[in-house]
């Protein structure tokens, strides 16, 4: 059995950038991150190696604040599917990053067909 290490942990933005968007890849319903062109306002299914670009993550009230901007299966309750994926991204950061009070917020930019 291990034994606690007093100290502090800093987790950079970044990595729970990606620790959230390699939670959300293994919901059901979701295609994948989507990058939003600010030009045409035409959202892009990003690349796995890309993650990131379709997460923010920010601080708010001494919060963390994770927004996800997903492309969905097409047919799928998105209800359940952002329910999922808003338990999936808490939890993964509750157990590696040791993150407690995280907000998870998620924007729907796209749905594709199977």
């Amino acid at each position: 059995m291990t034994a606690p290490i007093s100290g502090t942990l800093r987790v950079s933005n970044d990595v729970i950038a990606d620790l959230a968007g390699y939670a959300a890849m293994e919901c059901y319903g979701v295609t994948g991150m989507a990058d939003i062109d600010a030009h045409d306002g035409v959202a892009r299914l990003l690349p796995t190696y890309k993650l990131r670009k379709g997460i923010d993550v920010s601080a708010e009230g001494g919060h963390v604040v994770v927004s996800l901007h997903v492309i969905v299966d097409q047919g799928v309750n998105m209800a359940s599917v952002v329910g999922n994926l808003a338990s999936s991204v808490k939890f993964l950061l509750k157990q590696i990053a040791e993150l407690d009070d995280v907000e998870v917020r998620v924007h729907i930019e796209g749905m594709r067909a199977s």
